[in-house]
C-alpha cells in the first residue's frame, strides 16, 4: 500500500512539474530571441540533415514555418484571411441613436461607414437643441478596419476648429498626413466615450485623440493597439494578406500601435455577452435597466387576480423561470450611466455645511482682593 502511495505522489508531483504547452512556447521564443542569426541559420541545416525525420523539413515546409512565425511575431501588423471575407459587406451600418434618460443621449456608429458621420451630426445638433447635458459614445462595434478619414470627419464634431487631431505617417516616406479641424465642433457638453479590445483601429483613434486632449472619459477594457491604414492584397484564388501600411501618431508624434488605449475606468465585459445585445434588435435600455418582477399587491387583491399564481405552479412543477436566472446586463453602459446620474444629482442638490459657530472664550475670573482688616 506505502508502494502505491509513492508511485501516485511521484505520478502527481511529475503532473504539477510537467511545463504547460503555453508556457513551452513562450520560453522557446524568448530564447529564439537571443539566439545569432548565423545560430538559426546553422539550426535549418542541422534539422535538415540531422533530423530523424529530415526528409519531411522540404523547402515548402520551411517556408510555410516561417511564414507561420512571421505572421505570429507581426501580431496585429499583418494577417492572413480569405478572399471571400475580406470581400464580405458589413450587414449593419448607420448610427444607433437612443435618449437613455432625460439627461444622457447615447451614440453608437455601427460599421464607422463615410455617411455615419454626418448622421452623427444631424444626432448631436437635435441633442444640443433640446439641452441635453451628457453623451455616452459607444465604439465598441466590431468592424473591419476603415479608412481614416472616416474617422477625422467624426471627431471633427467634437474638436475644435483649426486643430491638428492626428497624423498618418506611411512607411518609406518622411512626411506625415496631417489631420486637422476644418469646422467647428458641434458637441462641446461632457462625454463618455465607451471601448472594449473589438473597438476598431478607427474607434481606437477617436478615443486615444479625445482623451489626449481631455474632453472625453474612457470606460470599459484595453483596447488592441491596432491604430494603422491596413492595405489588402491578393495572394492567390483564395487568400489575401491584410498588413499595415501606415501608422497613426497622436499630436506629440506619439504612436498607439501595439499598445492601446487604457481607459480612465477599466471595466471588462466578455465578448459574448456584449454581442448578446448589440445583435438584439430592441432597444438599447433594455441591457441597461432591471425591471422588478410582477408580484401579488393591492392592485392585484383589488382585481382578484393573482399574477404570482402561474409562476408558482411551473415553479412547483420544477420548471426554470426567468425570473430565477440573474438578468444579463452591459455593466460598462450601466457605470457609464450610473456616473452620470451621480453627477447630475450632485450638481442640482450641492452639500451645504452649516457654518460653524464662533467659538467665545469664557471670561477670565476677575481677582479677588484680599479683605484688609478693619481698624477698631
Amino acid at each position: 500500500m506505502l508502494a502505491w502511495s509513492l508511485l501516485a505522489g511521484s505520478a502527481l508531483a511529475a503532473e504539477v512539474a510537467k511545463p504547460q504547452p503555453g508556457a513551452v512556447a513562450e520560453d522557446a521564443a524568448a530564447k529564439v530571441e537571443e539566439v545569432s542569426q548565423t545560430a538559426v541559420q546553422a539550426a535549418f541545416q542541422i534539422l535538415r540533415s540531422e533530423y530523424i525525420r529530415g526528409g519531411d523539413l522540404t523547402y515548402d515546409e520551411l517556408n510555410r514555418a516561417a511564414f507561420q512565425g512571421l505572421l505570429e511575431r507581426l501580431d496585429l501588423g499583418a494577417e492572413l484571411i480569405r478572399k471571400a471575407e475580406a470581400e464580405r459587406p458589413v450587414l449593419r451600418r448607420g448610427v444607433l441613436a437612443e435618449m437613455l434618460t432625460p439627461e444622457i443621449a447615447y451614440l453608437r456608429p455601427l460599421a464607422f461607414a463615410e455617411e455615419e458621420a454626418g448622421q452623427m451630426e444631424l444626432h448631436l445638433k437635435k441633442q444640443v437643441e433640446a439641452k441635453v447635458p451628457y453623451l455616452i459614445l459607444d465604439l465598441r462595434s466590431a468592424v473591419p478596419p476603415g479608412d481614416f478619414a472616416v474617422a477625422a470627419a467624426m471627431l471633427e464634431l467634437f474638436v475644435p476648429r483649426a486643430e491638428l487631431m492626428f497624423k498618418l505617417k506611411q512607411v518609406g516616406r518622411e512626411d506625415a498626413q496631417l489631420f486637422i479641424a476644418n469646422r467647428g465642433p458641434v458637441w462641446t457638453q461632457p462625454l463618455v466615450v465607451l471601448v472594449d479590445a473589438e473597438t476598431c483601429n478607427l474607434g481606437e483613434t477617436m478615443a486615444a485623440v479625445l482623451r489626449e486632449r481631455k474632453q472625453a472619459l474612457i470606460i470599459g477594457s484595453k483596447t488592441r493597439g491596432a491604430t494603422v491604414r491596413y492595405e489588402t492584397l491578393p495572394l492567390d484564388a483564395e487568400w489575401v494578406l491584410r498588413f499595415a501600411r501606415a501608422e497613426m501618431l497622436l499630436a506629440g508624434d506619439r504612436s498607439l500601435f501595439r499598445e492601446g488605449v487604457m481607459p480612465d475606468f477599466l471595466l471588462d465585459l466578455p465578448v459574448a455577452v456584449k454581442r448578446q445585445f448589440f445583435d438584439a434588435a430592441g432597444p438599447v435600455k433594455e441591457s441597461l435597466f432591471d425591471h422588478s418582477r410582477v408580484r401579488y399587491n393591492e392592485a392585484a387583491l383589488i382585481a382578484r387576480k393573482n399574477p404570482e399564481l402561474d409562476s408558482y405552479i411551473r415553479r412547483s412543477a420544477g420548471e426554470e423561470l426567468a425570473d430565477d436566472r440573474p438578468a444579463l446586463r452591459d455593466t460598462v453602459l450601466q457605470r457609464a450611466v450610473d456616473m452620470l446620474g451621480a453627477r447630475t444629482h450632485l450638481q442640482g442638490s450641492p452639500l451645504k455645511w452649516p457654518a460653524a459657530k464662533k467659538r467665545t472664550e469664557p471670561a477670565a475670573p476677575a481677582e479677588v482682593k484680599k479683605a484688609q482688616p478693619v481698624k477698631p
